[in-house]
């Protein structure tokens, strides 16, 4: 059977679900392009001591974990057959991830499940599952 997904998003950071996501998207998709997307948020980036620091001392700091966390994704999917290209942007993840796709010509979104349940899903609702709702293309949810 011929694999008609061209290109996969895998959206990751650095979880043992989004590697699993990777793992998943390269085993079944072996020749298809992986776009490996890192989305820093802010809201989540920031510490108190960060804060102190400044909007510009955050930003670099931000880009150097993020390309160092694409650079260790990239490592693991150096096997794989197809194209492999590692991105970052900044923003609320769900959004970027689902623009990332429309605007990409992504086939399908593989993504960890942080495996959020109870109280603290229905508090803080779950990336994952919010992709499944903006997507523009089909979802693999990994958990």
């Amino acid at each position: 059977m011929v694999d008609t997904v061209a290109h996969v998003l895998v959206p990751t950071d650095g979880s043992p679900l989004s590697r699993e996501a990777l793992d998943y998207a390269m085993t079944v998709h072996p020749t298809a392009r992986l776009t490996l997307l890192h989305v820093v948020d802010y809201v989540e980036e920031i510490t108190v001591a960060e804060a102190l620091i400044g909007f510009e001392e955050l930003h670099k700091r931000a880009t150097s974990r993020a390309e160092d966390l694409l650079e260790r994704e990239a490592a693991r999917a150096s096997e794989h057959d197809g194209d492999v290209i590692t991105e970052f942007v900044f923003g609320e993840p769900s959004r970027e991830i689902s623009d990332y796709a429309a605007d990409h010509d992504v086939d399908l979104v593989v993504i960890g499940s942080h495996g959020r349940t109870g109280l603290s899903r229905v508090l803080l609702g779950s990336v994952a599952q919010r992709v499944l709702q903006r997507a523009p293309v089909p979802v693999t949810v990994i958990r």
